[in-house]
């Protein structure tokens, strides 16, 4: 087993699993399920030979993960285009960014559904650009949430590094754009600061809680 072999809902559930404050051997028995995809009852068959094993092939959750961001989102037979031109995007699909960033882990599907088109078929059967449908953003997280864990938040980091320097460069261009609205200078200006900082804590997150794999190993008996 491997990170890529491992989803964006998986990956979200084993930060979850990792945090709890519960009995180590729940835990493990927990990480293995979610892993796996295997049901309560499909565990508890294991052999205890079976189990321990699995359980060793989840040390690669000890490593980090490596990656790059992608063009192309293929899932559940859909297909989305990954946008790093940030100039071409409307700004309010950055800021609702920080609506979700209080959970970084838990939206991250959420986040990755501000950087995606979908796509179509043409009538000559070739893949072009659909509209952004601001209404079906929960629609494109859901999907999200089967992709590849490791595509979708290389992709996710290199969009944001690349949102966070364009906002420092044209930071006078987005105040002035932001007062057309009514709002003061001093209220524009603490907006872009305080989304730069979200974005800071979405291009550097930790990436799962100290507990390591290895560790729970020992709560189960040879």
């Amino acid at each position: 087993m491997k990170w890529n072999n491992i989803s964006v809902w998986q990956y979200q559930n084993i930060v979850k699993t990792l945090a709890n404050k519960e009995d180590e051997i729940e835990k493990s028995y927990k990480l293995i399920g979610i892993v796996y995809n295997m049901t309560e009852n499909q565990v508890d068959s294991l052999t205890q030979a079976e189990y321990k094993a699995k359980l060793n092939e989840l040390d690669f959750l000890n490593t980090m993960p490596e990656g790059k961001p992608i063009k192309v989102l293929k899932v559940n037979g859909k297909r989305y285009r990954l946008i790093y031109d940030v100039t071409r995007m409307p700004f309010g699909r950055y800021v609702e960014s920080k609506a979700f960033v209080g959970n970084i882990y838990g939206n991250l599907h959420k986040l990755g559904a501000t950087m995606v088109m979908p796509q179509k078929r043409n009538w000559l059967g070739l893949w072009v650009d659909d509209k952004y449908d601001a209404s079906m953003h929960e629609d494109y997280a859901e999907d999200i949430l089967q992709a590849n864990f490791q595509d979708v938040y290389f992709s996710l980091v290199f969009f944001y590094q690349v949102f966070r320097n364009w906002i420092e460069v044209t930071r006078d261009y987005l105040v002035a754009k932001m007062m057309m609205t009514g709002q003061t200078k001093a209220q524009c200006s603490q907006v872009v600061t305080d989304l730069c900082s979200i974005l800071d804590g979405i291009i550097q997150p930790n990436l799962l809680p100290t507990t390591k794999i290895s560790e729970l190993s020992k709560f189960t008996t040879d």
